[in-house]
């Protein structure tokens, strides 16, 4: 097996690769004058595993190229670290459903399996696939915090930002043994979130927020605002997916939360301020790619 990567991937995919002692190729895209893009490799292969993320429509295509290039590769195996539009999980008349959208162009191409981390929304594929979570890699460095004495487990509360992932920080509330609050949002007639009630008692507590994705920054910004308003003496948040959409860093950088821990599964780069940390899911993933060797 060998690792084969997209342009937005070359520090995760070289990280896993190194783990796995496999060598990693990159993509090869070239633009034409009307930004259409062609995709080729180095040379062929028998067996890879590709590492991509889909951040931005680019990305999409970007990957889909790829595939194509890999349809006579005898296996494929597919690691997305980030799959763009999965918000897009309503099936509404009126609406596009992205993520069934581009769940069935993937499995039109020569793929054998999937690896997905932390989807907003459960794949729904017939080919077979893994669906990871990065929740062991927060609980593991809340512990590392708590032996290292900058946290106390009986001061810290897990909080969910809205009901959404309720289940996910219960999970981490029960592994730590702490407590838990939730966030409900109550939205305006634009669909903007108008106001939040903490349900759950952060009174002197170090709120510790658990999302799966910060894209604008906004929910956990109005989230921090509202535990604050309680009494929390403080805030942080974790999160697997840094999108850090436009005005994002800057926007939590000024904000009240005082850390922001996010993975490397999209690269955002190396100029975050120090408010932000990144774990890596390199070992994570390459933990479940050993398996398909």
């Amino acid at each position: 097996m060998e690792i084969v990567y997209t342009r937005n991937s070359e520090k995760l995919a070289k990280s896993i690769a190194e783990k796995l002692n496999l060598s990693a190729s990159p993509t090869i895209v070239k633009k034409f004058g009307n930004n259409e893009m062609q995709v080729s490799l180095q040379k062929t292969f028998s067996h890879v595993t590709v590492i991509a993320n889909t951040r931005t429509n680019e990305d999409w295509f970007e990957l889909f190229l790829l595939l194509d290039v890999l349809k006579n590769t005898r296996i494929v195996n597919l690691c997305l670290t980030y799959s763009g539009y999965s918000r897009q999980d309503k099936i509404n008349p009126n609406e596009s459903c992205g993520n069934a959208v581009f769940l069935k162009f993937l499995e039109t191409f020569n793929v054998a399996k999937f690896i997905f981390l932390d989807n907003h929304s459960e794949p729904i594929l017939k080919s077979p696939f893994r669906h990871l979570s990065a929740l062991p890699l927060f609980i593991r460095d809340i512990k590392n915090k708590i032996q290292n004495k900058k946290y106390k487990t009986e001061d810290i509360v897990i909080v969910s930002p809205d009901l959404g992932r309720a289940k996910e920080a219960q999970f981490i509330a029960e592994t730590l043994k702490t407590d838990l609050a939730v966030c409900v949002k109550t939205r305006n007639l634009f669909n903007k979130v108008s106001k939040m009630k903490v349900l759950g008692n952060v009174k002197n507590k170090i709120c510790v927020l658990i999302d799966d994705m910060i894209d604008s920054g906004a929910t956990l910004c109005h989230a921090s605002n509202a535990l604050l308003e309680v009494k929390a003496y403080k805030v942080v948040a974790y999160a697997t997916h840094g999108i850090f959409s436009q005005g994002a860093v800057q926007s939590l950088a000024s904000s009240n939360i005082a850390k922001i821990v996010v993975t490397d599964s999209v690269f955002y780069g190396d100029n975050l301020s120090d408010k932000f940390e990144r774990l890596s899911v390199a070992g994570l993933l390459a933990d479940e790619i050993r398996m398909m060797i």
